[in-house]
């Protein structure tokens, strides 16, 4: 697969099916994800993976608001993408610690379309639950929670999340965040 047809093909589902994703799948993808740019080549991105059935999905499901919690159980795959705050070479703060965690889930996200695998990534957690749960670092901050799996039936979902399950996105036209010269001029 193309990179333009995986970035075509992406969405955030769900629905998600009970199919399993195989532990050196994860791995894999999970290393390519590692694969991204980052400042000073920090890598300061980690993940906490829980697979369904295990005490580590349970505290991340935890962790999430009840209406992520209300679809995301059937997610085989509940993940914390987690970055630090600051350099390890020094100790000093890392202004750019969310955004290249934020390039390494992109590779993730792109990544898993080859393999037919969605993720949806949320905001709606606790990010201090999950630093409390995980004992992170004092560095660390909890980021986004991610659902991954294969699609599933949007059936599963209630009314509201039923309608709107749908790969079409609308997406802003270019002019509407491509700048040139000043604010708000369009490229």
């Amino acid at each position: 697969m193309k990179v333009k047809e995986a970035i075509e093909k992406r969405w955030s589902p769900r629905a998600f099916s009970n199919q399993m994703i195989e532990k050196q799948t994860l791995k894999n993808l999970l290393q390519e994800a590692g694969s991204a740019a980052s400042c000073f080549n920090e890598q300061p991105w980690h993940f906490i993976v829980g697979v369904k059935g295990t005490e580590t999905y349970q505290k991340i499901y935890d962790t999430l608001v009840s209406f992520n919690q209300d679809w995301a159980k059937t997610a085989p795959v509940l993940m914390l993408a987690v970055s630090v705050n600051e350099f390890s070479k020094n100790a000093k703060p890392n202004p750019h610690h969310r955004y290249d965690l934020g390039q390494s889930v992109g590779f993730l996200s792109l990544r898993a379309m080859e393999e037919n695998i969605y993720l949806h990534q949320m905001a709606g957690f606790d990010a201090d639950l999950a630093k409390e749960k995980f004992k992170m670092a004092d560095q660390a901050e909890a980021v986004a929670a991610i659902a991954l799996g294969h699609l599933g039936d949007s059936n599963q979902l209630n009314d509201d999340l039923k309608e709107q399950e749908s790969p079409e996105s609308p997406r802003k036209p270019l002019e509407d965040f491509v700048f040139e010269g000043e604010w708000g001029k369009a490229f």
